[in-house]
């Protein structure tokens, strides 16, 4: 009986596992929007990828005034998780480090577009890195600043 159990419950974990890979953008923006605290700061900051590679998405296919409404959500969502997590104090590092991923990645779409469509996003990415500096100053006080600051 318990290696019936076993596998049952193995089955029940990757089903569970496939429908998460499943969840729409959407889905996660619900998620977000309903967490606190750290795990709020964790799917604010995944909805923000999604946003900004569906934009990405949108950039290419020519849709530029979409686009920019996607990267306006995305740095609503960015604040948000920054905030969730600076106001709780959990996954400061882990959001430190989604935030460089996301400006790094902002930084690559916005080297992919006509000069005219980049102020957003060079906009957009010079904010996110005053929100690392912010974490980073949480984490190790006021003279803290990114490495990587040009």
């Amino acid at each position: 009986m318990s290696r019936a159990w076993q596998i049952a419950m193995v089955l029940f974990l990757l089903s569970c596992f496939a429908q998460a890979k499943n969840e729409t953008l959407e889905d996660l923006k619900k998620r977000a929007d309903a967490a606190h605290g750290g795990e709020q700061a964790k799917l604010c900051l995944e909805y923000a990828h999604g946003e900004l590679e569906q934009a990405n998405d949108l950039f290419t296919k020519g849709d530029v005034d979409a686009a920019q409404v996607g990267i306006t959500s995305v740095m609503e969502y960015v604040r948000k998780g920054t905030h969730a997590a600076t106001s709780s104090g959990k996954r400061l590092k882990q959001t430190e480090i989604e935030l460089r991923k996301l400006e790094k990645r902002m930084k690559d779409v916005e080297a992919s577009l006509n000069l005219d469509d980049r102020p957003p996003l060079r906009k957009a990415g010079e904010e996110i890195e005053q929100l690392r500096a912010g974490l980073l100053a949480v984490m190790f006080g006021e003279k803290a600043e990114p490495k990587d600051k040009s």
